[in-house]
Order: C-alpha cells, then sequence, then structure tokens
C-alpha cells in the first residue's frame, strides 16, 4: 500500500466511522433555520501517515465537539483509488485529480446560519496544520419536482 493513501485512511478513519451517524440533537426549530455547508478537505500530496497519526485524535475530539454543538450532520472520506470519465469518448483513466499539489481526501456535512459561522468551523479542521485547505461550499436545498 502507498505510504500517501495509508495516511489518508489513518486521518480520516475517524471521519468515515460516523458516515451513518446524523446528528438529531439540536432543536427542530434551530434545524429549521440552519443552512447545510458541504466543507471539502484536501491534502497535500506529500502528506503522510506521521501527519495522519498527530491529526487523527484532534479530528475525533472535532468531530466530538461539532455533534455536541448539533451543527455535525455527516462525513465521509475518500480513501480509495480514484477514477476520472472524461470527454466525449467517455474514457476512463484511474488517476487522483490535484488541484496544485493538493487531492480530496474527504467531506464533511455540517450546518449553520451562515456562511461566515461554516467557514468559522472550518477554520478549525486540524488539516490546516499541515498545508491542506478546506473548501466550503453551501448545499442547495432540494428542488420539488412539479406534480
Amino acid at each position: 500500500m502507498k505510504p500517501g493513501l495509508l495516511a489518508v485512511i489513518i486521518c480520516f478513519a475517524f471521519i468515515s466511522k460516523t458516515y451513518a451517524q446524523a446528528n438529531t440533537t439540536a432543536s427542530p426549530s434551530k434545524n429549521n433555520a440552519m443552512k447545510q455547508y458541504s466543507l471539502l478537505v484536501r491534502v497535500p500530496e506529500t502528506y503522510g501517515s506521521e501527519q495522519a497519526k498527530v491529526a487523527g485524535p484532534k479530528w475525533e475530539q472535532l468531530l466530538a465537539q461539532w455533534k455536541a454543538d448539533s451543527v455535525y450532520v455527516l462525513s465521509f472520506a475518500f480513501p480509495g483509488e480514484s477514477y476520472t470519465v472524461s470527454g466525449s469518448g467517455k474514457s476512463v483513466k484511474k488517476e487522483t485529480v490535484l488541484s496544485g499539489n493538493l487531492k480530496v481526501v474527504s467531506n464533511i456535512v455540517l450546518q449553520a446560519e451562515t456562511m461566515e459561522q461554516a467557514l468559522e468551523l472550518a477554520k478549525s479542521c486540524p488539516i490546516l496544520l499541515y498545508d491542506g485547505t478546506v473548501e466550503v461550499r453551501e448545499i442547495p436545498k432540494p428542488v420539488k419536482p412539479i406534480q
């Protein structure tokens, strides 16, 4: 197994083990005012298992805090291989897409009232200590189909 893949698995095992556990402890009126935000977590290609071992407990602590604050919805890691499908020929290639030298390794869904609040939550992600990035996007409400 490649060291980078092992690092991703170690670091984000803490996140992915909570995939099926949505936090529903917030009051219904508070949840209705909240919007959902996707935090796309990226790590440098050079991020290794030593960094992941140090970051892992920090992630566990952060997730516990987000759950206690009723902002956590779900999370999942992408530790496996990735493929791209591209062009009109629909060619398939086994590859990791990089942005600069960064690759997406997990997605976290949180709830907040505003983008500013979501950005403040993202600033607490441990991956930032290792030159990672967290991209924050609002998840639009589903559109109901016309009956």
